[in-house]
């Protein structure tokens, strides 16, 4: 502090060829501060402010008047830094100065009564407000100050912080009954911060360095962050990843997978079904969107075109999965592939039983197109055993007198398609 000074003023000095500027140079370039961390060698500060003093009386300093001011500061002069005070906002600025220059040996039992003083000079006798909470700081009563903040106000960053300030200082200023009042602050803080729109990312870190106590709380509010859109749901399924709250992070991706479902955002729901990495999670969420899904949309739904392992584990999603390539060789106009896939489909026990009309309609639909072999002789074979069964097993939710119908025309374009097989292996 002193040697940036010193330096400043040195070259000062010597632009200005000023004598008794370069002479306060030359004397706080000879203090050091380190001097006042042992009270072996406090004494030899008192002895330089003690040559100042001399310097001041012999009016070495006299050609300039900022230059002596500062110099009767350094010597302890109470007068001139009474008025120099007058510049300060607060009296506790003065504090700082006051022990340095005026009582350079105080010990700090000794601190109260220089926090009177420094009260006495600004004019004050009763403190209130933020000036008993720095009252109580140095008279070394911190839990008192940080009870007095707590409950002046709800907003709980200043205790906060000033709290971990002390804590970092001196353990034992803010330790009482096994209690961390640090902790306990920090806690209220980042809790606070859940409340306000944006900000619980930041709550977020502050209870994470509170330990497990902070965790639960965590935990907890996590829970109650509104899921206004999928940007915050991904950042709180993040922070979940990051601290290992794998249930919230399941019930996040729930949440979201059953809203997306509600809107008809098949592919968005299915993407946070997979996120949540629970297996009836994700069958539940594919269910839905074979159920409620038309046949027509199926092919956009791209999330389901690569596996995952919690995927493969679910009957229902491998059917979707299935259905969409399906559906994409379609589009793509690739029917002979796509019939054989939809043989395939219709023949495993995959299928959902409501979702079997569908399938029949689409076998319709490509044999209906198609005068040539789409299917064949074994997968046709396979199909016509496949309807014996299926017809026994009776219709499913389905108008018998249409679901009759659909089976007769299912079999007459299945025996058109094997007599086509039969001509055609016979030319």
């Amino acid at each position: 502090m002193f040697n940036n000074a010193a330096t400043f003023l040195e070259t000062y000095g010597n632009l200005c060829d000023d004598v008794a500027v370069r002479c306060l140079a030359k004397v706080l370039s000879e203090i050091k501060m380190n001097v006042l961390n042992d009270e072996n060698t406090a004494l030899d500060f008192i002895t330089t402010q003690e040559e100042v003093r001399n310097m001041c009386t012999r009016g070495l300093f006299r050609t300039n008047a900022e230059a002596e001011k500062v110099a009767m500061i350094i010597a302890g002069d109470i007068p001139t830094i009474t008025m120099v005070s007058a510049q300060l906002d607060n009296w506790f600025e003065l504090v700082p100065p006051y022990l340095l220059f005026i009582r350079p040996c105080a010990t700090l039992p000794q601190l109260k009564d220089a926090v009177k003083e420094c009260l006495k000079i600004f004019g004050i006798d009763k403190c209130d407000g933020i000036d008993a909470v720095m009252c109580e700081l140095f008279s070394l009563e911190a839990l008192r100050a940080l009870h007095r903040i707590s409950t002046s106000s709800t907003n709980w960053w200043f205790p906060a912080h000033l709290a971990d300030l002390l804590q970092k200082a001196d353990e034992r200023i803010i330790s009482a009954y096994d209690m961390d009042v640090r902790q306990y602050l920090v806690i209220e803080y980042g809790s606070s911060l859940f409340s306000e729109p944006g900000l619980w990312q930041v709550g977020f870190d502050y209870l994470r360095e509170t330990g497990n106590e902070g965790l639960s709380h965590l935990e907890l509010l996590i829970a109650q962050v509104p899921l206004d859109n999928e940007t915050v749901a991904t950042k709180l399924c993040s922070l979940c990843d990051e601290v290992d709250f794998d249930q919230t992070r399941k019930d996040i991706a729930r949440a979201m997978a059953y809203k997306l479902l509600r809107t008809g955002r098949w592919g968005s729901a299915l993407s946070w079904a997979i996120r949540s990495r629970d297996i009836e999670i994700v069958s539940t969420v594919a269910d839905q969107v074979i159920s409620r899904c038309s046949p027509d949309q199926f092919s956009s739904i791209t999330v389901v075109e690569h596996f995952t392992e919690v995927m493969l584990l679910s009957s229902s999603f491998i059917f979707l999965h299935r259905y969409y390539k399906f559906r994409k060789l379609l589009d793509s106009d690739q029917k002979v592939k796509a019939a054989e896939l939809l043989v395939e489909l219709i023949v495993s026990d995959l299928v959902p039983r409501e979702f079997d009309v569908i399938l029949l309609s689409d076998l319709i639909s490509i044999l209906s197109e198609e005068d040539e072999v789409i299917i064949s002789k074994d997968g046709s074979e396979q199909l016509l055993e496949h309807l014996v069964k299926y017809e026994a097993d009776g219709p499913f939710q389905h108008n018998y007198d249409e679901w009759k119908m659909r089976l007769r025309t299912v079999r007459f374009l299945l025996l058109r398609n094997l007599a086509h097989v039969i001509s055609s292996t016979s030319l």
